[in-house]
Parts: structure tokens; sequence; C-alpha cells
């Protein structure tokens, strides 16, 4: 399967025979480079790589620093093996603008990649081509820029960009920005994934798999409603990407995840894996326990470092579909073992979640299974969310949960099991646990629903006020530029 990687560029020196002096044939200038469709493809196509750095550098690595390791591992849904240092930084909140084992991977990577964007798309207008082609790739930009603000909005607040090609593209530039207003970071990331999802493509050839849709730009509209709890938009957005027609849940919530099934129609927005040239998903190699053993075969990598702890696991009911991907016993060489019947601290701390399944294909810690980062259910569930503030108990909302919970095989729900709109809030909350467990959205979830500090008071936080809700600007960036300020409490 092709699929949408990082593109290299290379220059190489030739000499005459005939004089001393090198002659430089190809080297890249403004004046020569980028001159035609082939090198916008490959100056776009270069900007994913942000996203997919290879099992440790991108916007799903699971080993630290990456989005989804603050959005996962700073919640309850998650406890480490491995113990202290990073892992108990994250859990207790013990972090600081100094921590860079925290923030190394997001807050420069994120902000120079948007400056990346915005050079690019400077760049493209000259080149003679395909006016509509143009328009795409321009819009594809703009779709990273919305997913990477997004981002950083959630984890820093207004954070100090620079979106001026005229300053970003001055070699000279001494030019150092302030963060911005609240209103004025809201309105660029809405006013460009706008842009982008009114551009973009539904969808693209399977050569092309992996770039930023129309679903996925609307995906980032989502979230940010949500975030700023604008009910109203958040039904508005989460209606248009159901109307794009594109996407339904698959009937077997584990082949969501498979590599056999990737590009399937739940999946809104994924990261392309492979398992060579370090484009893989190293999954498993995280969460197996070593006494583990493949019943297929396939050999695997098992270092077992995390968990999903037994009181989360225990939300879920017996005979979920979605207990295939949780595991609370696991295959050993004496056949199936309860964890909770192994007196050994790495089984009493909590459940295997084997999100993604072995890829027959795997070298060692190497799978191809894709990274899924939206997908519909996602959309569902954040619709019931948002139109149960706006109309508590409301049959459609209760409806597009069950939809969730058919999927998995349990227990319907009806309106009259819930107590007005908070008591069914507080079971979106949980169901959102139980559907999308470790796929980097739980932190969200919890701050949107006002437990994410009381969550960790109860995991023994050091720092659990308010100012937790973000992370610290990195001091390095305000040593740089002494006009960015520091985030409060910090």
């Amino acid at each position: 399967m092709k699929k949408i990687f990082l593109l290299l560029l290379g220059a190489s020196l030739f000499y005459s025979c005939e004089n001393l002096e090198p002659q430089v044939f190809d080297r890249l200038s403004p004046s020569n480079y980028p001159k035609n469709e082939e090198d916008a493809r490959t100056l776009v196509t270069g900007v994913y790589g942000i996203l997919n750095r290879g099992a440790y550098g991108g916007f799903s690595d699971i080993s630290w620093q990456s989005r989804w390791v603050m959005n996962t591992a700073t919640t309850d849904e998650f406890v480490c093996y491995w113990g202290g240092g990073v892992w108990e930084t994250y859990a207790k909140f013990l972090w600081n603008s100094n921590s860079e084992h925290v923030t190394a991977k997001t807050y420069g990577p994120y902000i120079k990649a948007i400056t990346n964007c915005v050079n690019i798309a400077e760049q493209l207008e000259p080149i003679s081509m395909d006016a509509e082609l143009k328009a795409r790739y321009r819009a594809e930009l703009k779709g990273i820029t919305a997913l990477l603000a997004y981002t950083l909005y959630d984890f820093y607040g207004p954070t100090a960009i620079v979106t001026d090609p005229a300053i970003t593209l001055d070699p000279n530039t001494n030019f150092q920005p302030e963060r911005p207003t609240k209103a004025w970071m809201l309105n660029f990331i809405k006013s460009t994934a706008r842009d982008a999802a009114d551009k973009l493509p539904v969808a693209y050839s399977s050569q092309d798999y992996g770039r930023i849709t129309k679903g996925t730009a609307l995906m980032v509209l989502l979230k940010l409603a949500m975030h700023e709890k604008d009910w109203t938009e958040a039904a508005k957005i989460s209606k248009e990407i159901m109307d794009l027609k594109q996407y339904s849940l698959q009937v077997s919530y584990p082949s969501i995840f498979a590599v056999d099934n990737e590009m399937n129609s739940e999946i809104i927005f994924a990261i392309p894996c492979l398992t060579v040239n370090d484009r893989y998903n190293n999954w498993l190699a995280h969460v197996l326990p070593s006494e583990y053993v493949e019943p297929n075969g396939i050999p695997v990598q098992k270092w077992g470092g995390y968990k999903v702890p037994w009181a989360m696991f225990d939300k879920f009911k017996t005979g979920d579909e979605r207990l295939k991907s949780i595991w609370g016993s696991i295959n050993t060489s004496k056949g199936m073992v309860d964890l909770r019947s192994i007196n050994e601290s790495w089984a009493q701390m909590g459940a295997v979640p084997y999100k993604y399944p072995a890829d027959p294909a795997s070298t060692g810690e190497a799978h191809g299974n894709d990274w899924v980062v939206y997908r519909y259910a996602d959309v569902l569930l954040l619709r019931a969310e948002a139109l149960n503030h706006i109309s508590p108990l409301s049959s459609e909302a209760v409806g597009l949960i069950n939809m969730v919970r058919n999927r998995a095989k349990t227990t319907a729900i009806i309106a009259s099991d819930f107590v007005g709109e908070n008591a069914l809030n507080d079971f979106i909350l949980d169901e959102r646990f139980r559907e999308l467990f470790m796929e980097g959205h739980r932190r969200e979830d919890l701050i949107r629903h006002g437990k994410y500090l009381s969550e960790a008071k109860k995991r023994g936080a050091s720092y659990s006020d308010e100012s937790r809700l973000l992370f610290p600007i990195p001091q390095w960036a305000i040593n740089e530029n002494k006009k960015i300020q520091q985030n409060p409490g910090y």
C-alpha cells in the first residue's frame, strides 16, 4: 500500500574537470525552487513530517512528550509500570517551565511547523500549475496549521505564533511576537480550519491516504467548539460531519485498529505507519507484559509498561465487545490467566489495553497499524454531549449513544435511566472512556467535564489547582523572547 511520508530533499555537488572551483548545478534557491507542480507536492508532503516523525517523534508518539502522552498520561485512564521519573511527573502534575521532557515535542516544533506552513503557502503562489491542485495544497497547509494551532491552544492557551509571510520569510527579521489574545487565537483557529474544510476533498485515492481531508478540518472545529463549550456550534459542526455521508461505524470494534482493515469507514484521520523506515506503530511493545504469548504465533516485542487502572477497567460490563481490546486476562504459556490473580505489581496495576492487534508482518517492536487520531464514534458521542446540554435527555442524544453501545453489544440506555442533564453527562464521560480509551482524548474530556483536577487529587497530585489546566510555556521560549508571559501558576 502506498502511503504519504516525508519526502527528503538532497543536494549534490558536481565538479568540472577543467576547473578546480566547484560548480554547483543543483543548489536550491528561491530562483530555481520551487518551480513546478512536482516541487509543490514535495514541499507540502514534507510538512506532514511533524505528524509522522517515526515511532519516537510524531503526533501520536506514545513514548513521551507527544500530544498523545500529554493527553493520556496526565489522566485517570493511564498508569505506567515503569514507575517514577517522567511518568510520575505526568501523573502527579509535577511539571514546571523547565520540564523539557514534558513539552519538548509540542511547543517549539508545532510553532515552527506552523511557520513552515505559512512559508510554503507563500512559495506556492508563483508556481505555474493546476489552479485547483494549488488551492488544495494551500488548504492542506491550513488544515495542518489549524490542527497544530488547536493543540497548542489546548495545551498552552493563546500561543505566540507568526502568520505573516513578510516576517516569516525574512531571514534578517528580529521580530518577537507577543502572546495573542484569546479572541485572536480562537478566530485564527476557526477561520483557518473553516477555510481548509471548504476547500479540501472528503477523501483521496489510497496513495494519498493520510493527507488532511475536509473531515479532519471539521474535527478541529468540533473539538474547538467543545473546548469552548459552544454547544450550539458543536451540534452544527457534528451534523456537518455526519452529512458528509463518508463515515460509519465498523461492525467489529477491534477491527477499527487492525492492519488489515486500514482506511476503513470509521476513521476520519489516521497517521500512516509501515514496519520500515522508522515509520511504525510500537503500541504493543509498550503495553504487553513479558508473560503474554501471542496465540497466532506472531513474534511481538513486550515491555509491559502501560496499563489501564482497574477502577477504570471495571466501568465495562461483561460482554462488552470492547473488552476484546482491553484485557483483564492474558494468554500465557500456561493458558489464560486473570491478571488480578497474579501476585505481581505489574499485574496488580491494571488491565492491558490491546488497542492495536498484532501485525503479522511485524518486526520486533515495529507494526504497520496506522495511528488513529479521529474517528466517527468520537463525533457521535460529542454530538450527544452537545445536544444534552442544549436539550437535556433528548431522544437524539440517547440514540447517538446507543449507536455506539449497540456496536459494542452492550446494554442500551433510555432517558428515564437518568435524573437530569448532569447524570447523562457523567454517563457520556464514562462512555467516552469505554469507547475511546487510550486514544488521546481523555485529558480534554476531563477538563471539559470539570473532573481533571479532582481525578488528579485522587492520584496524590502535588499540584492540582487550576494552573494545571494548562502546561507551562517552556522557560527557554521566555528566555529567547521577553515579550512572552508565562501561564499563571508557573
